[in-house]
């Protein structure tokens, strides 16, 4: 096989790399795999694909295996480095992994998926300023950043109690990618810690107009302002919830999520209720 197309594929795998069973279940991909090596037993490119799949399913010995045949068969050493700097992190090999990983960095350009790779090696290694380094070069480098990554990155921040940048990540990866679910629920995490609750009550208003059903944002806005100490606004937003839950149709008042939205907003507005209720939100 020639060796240009062996490189071609790497960048597929790059493209592709933890996105592989979206396509199918690992046996699907597995079978399907099989039949093509049947045909071409020495494709380097093929013994390359499948030990992806087998790191993504967290077979790492037969990914390692997998590389090195392919390695012996003309793929190009270099190019085999990313993902055998997985295949050793997750064998918890870290510093062979950071070997692996930093000599891919150092002569390639596509280095957002090994810079975090090697973030989450020198996190382990206890190396969280370097670690760091690498996080935001890989979210600064994504045009459309993963939301995975945006989270990773804020929670590696958050660790290193740099709270501010933390939920600038976080902001600027919903400005980005759009009001993601788990990314407003991060940003808002973030915000209750700092008492930010204006802040907080503002990225429910949003999430509110757009979603499918609102009620679940109405129940958080009502505990995040019971939350706030603002007892009278908070008893009218339960107020409000109960009144828009009951004129629901029978039928869709009489969901299990409905039914238990009622129950809480019910619970708060009982004249001797005090405790704040926090209501899961499930958009």
């Amino acid at each position: 096989m020639p060796f240009n197309v062996t490189r071609i594929f790497i960048a597929l795998v790059f493209l592709t790399s933890g996105h592989l069973h979206a396509h199918g279940t690992f046996h699907e991909l597995m079978e399907e795999l099989e039949v093509e090596m049947k045909l071409r037993p020495n494709d380097p490119a093929l013994l390359i694909r499948r030990a992806s799949i087998q790191l993504d399913h967290e077979d790492w010995k037969l990914a390692l295996t997998d590389l090195e045949r392919a390695n012996r068969l003309g793929a190009d050493d270099g190019d085999l480095q990313y993902l055998r700097g997985r295949s050793l992190a997750a064998g918890g090999m870290l510093k062979q992994a950071r070997e692996e990983l930093d000599a891919y960095i150092t002569n390639h350009r596509e280095l957002g998926l090994a810079q975090v790779e090697r973030a989450r090696v020198l996190s382990k290694l206890g190396e969280p300023d370097a670690a760091l380094q690498d996080y935001r070069a890989a979210l600064q480098a994504a045009v459309v950043p993963e939301p995975d990554l945006v989270i990773e990155t804020a929670e590696a921040l958050q660790a290193q109690k740099l709270n501010e940048e933390a939920l600038s990540v976080l902001s600027t990866g919903i400005e980005k990618i759009g009001p993601v679910p788990q990314l407003v629920l991060k940003a808002m995490d973030y915000e209750l810690a700092a008492q930010r609750y204006d802040d907080v009550l503002k990225r429910i208003d949003a999430m509110q107009a757009c979603a499918p059903r609102p009620e679940p944002w109405m129940a958080k806005r009502a505990s995040i302002l019971a939350q706030a100490g603002r007892a009278d606004n908070a008893k009218a937003a339960w107020t409000s919830l109960r009144d828009h839950l009951l004129a629901l149709p029978n039928l869709e008042r009489g969901s299990h999520a409905m039914s238990r939205l009622l129950e809480e907003a019910q619970a708060a507005l009982k004249p001797s209720q005090t405790r704040i209720i926090t209501t899961a939100i499930e958009p």
